[in-house]
């Protein structure tokens, strides 16, 4: 029969591996959120400068393009910052702060989103609008 004390060791042992495979992945998140808040950066930067650009910068489609892209962005920021956060916070009620921080983000990239698809609506029906027709 076993021993009781030797599998108290085992569980204990497991329970460490699996807490330290949990950070790993945690942080394999935080890293990814980050890189994604990079990404989101660099089409912000290049977008507006397009913005500025272009001679029909003034066309309500494309500033709501780049108004969901803004909007994007910092939600993207709070989020990964967050998450960040929350690797380090061992408080209980600052950690559901953060998560709670975490989800005002994901509700600013979702809205951001949004927005832009119907700015990208606008500049589909604005280019629509151009195009002659063929008349037989």
């Amino acid at each position: 029969m076993d021993n009781p004390k030797h599998m108290n060791q085992n569980e204990k042992d497991l329970n460490v591996n699996k807490s330290k495979k949990i950070l790993q992945l945690e942080k394999e998140v935080s890293f990814g959120l980050w890189v994604q808040v990079l990404g989101q950066i660099i089409e912000l930067k290049g977008l507006s400068e397009l913005f500025h650009l272009e001679e029909d910068a003034n066309a309500i489609g494309e500033k709501q393009i780049l108004t969901g892209v803004w909007i994007r962005t910092i939600g993207q920021i709070l989020e990964a910052v967050s998450v960040s956060r929350q690797l380090r916070e061992t408080d209980l009620v600052k950690l559901i702060q953060e998560q709670k921080l975490a989800i005002t983000g994901d509700l600013l990239v979702s809205i951001g989103s949004a927005y832009e698809v119907i700015g990208g609506i606008h500049v589909l029906e604005e280019e629509s609008a151009k195009i002659i027709p063929l008349v037989p």
